[in-house]
């Protein structure tokens, strides 16, 4: 079949048509394929920065939350440097304060310590000066010897702030003992008397009475102390005395002077 070559042309014209037809079609599929793709592939890294970005999220949230723990720790410890520091700066001037007054009680404490020595020295009684007087047996009455001893005594005593005197009146074994007691007594009394009466205080004097309680061996040791010479009549006559010793306060111990004055009368 012979056709003409208008025939011919629209034939090809359609098979192009069909051709082009067929070959659009395809593109469109193949371009939409891309596109699925292209979208899969934007919606997983969407997933994947969504994802990334709520990590990055979760660790700067956790980072907040260390910075704002480190801030407040860092607070706390400056808060706790300062009390320290005002602690310090208070314990220091306390420190001050006690230190300066522990020196004051020192000096207060020193000061008493020297009002106690004092204190102690004038309740710490020390011989000062002793004496005795003799009598003749039986009798109590003071000799003129014995009257000069004691206001030797009496001059001393008065030049001697709150001194004390003590009386103690002996016999010999001659006569009962009761008797001796009562003599013994009244020899006391009799220097007590004149010693008031020469202004002596009598709250400052102590008296008692021993009879022939002075064994000759205690009186032989006594008399010895401040006359080791005496012969035996000096030491019996000395049994008929009153001795009478001074003491003072805060005084030292010196050696006691003693005098023996006898008056012995047959």
């Amino acid at each position: 079949m012979i056709m003409s070559k208008p025939s011919r042309a629209l034939t090809a014209l359609a098979s192009t048509v069909v051709i082009v037809a067929a070959s659009g079609c395809a593109t469109k599929s193949y371009v939409s394929k891309q596109i699925n793709v292209v979208d899969h592939r934007l919606n997983q890294l969407q997933a994947q920065g969504k994802e990334a970005l709520t990590k990055q999220q979760g660790a700067i949230s956790q980072l907040n939350e260390r910075l704002t723990t480190t801030d407040n720790r860092v607070a706390a410890v400056d808060t706790s440097a300062q009390q320290a520091n005002s602690t310090a700066g208070q314990a220091l001037q306390q420190t001050q304060t006690n230190a300066s007054a522990i020196e004051t009680n020192a000096s207060a404490i020193s000061a008493h310590s020297t009002e106690l020595v004092k204190l102690a020295d004038n309740f710490n009684y020390s011989l000062v000066e002793s004496a005795n007087v003799t009598f003749p047996t039986n009798k109590w009455m003071l000799s003129k010897d014995a009257k000069a001893a004691l206001d030797s005594l009496v001059q001393k005593s008065a030049a001697t702030p709150r001194s004390m005197i003590e009386v103690v009146g002996y016999t010999d074994r001659v006569g009962t003992k009761a008797y001796n007691l009562t003599l013994s007594r009244r020899r006391a009394e009799a220097v007590a008397r004149y010693l008031v009466n020469n202004s002596v205080p009598l709250k400052s004097i102590s008296l008692i009475g021993l009879g022939e309680e002075q064994t000759p061996a205690l009186l032989a040791a006594e008399v010895e102390a401040f006359n080791p010479n005496a012969s035996k009549q000096e030491i019996r006559g000395l049994a008929r005395r009153v001795r009478i010793r001074l003491y003072a306060p805060g005084a030292s111990s010196p050696a006691a002077s003693s005098a023996s004055l006898e008056n012995q009368q047959k």
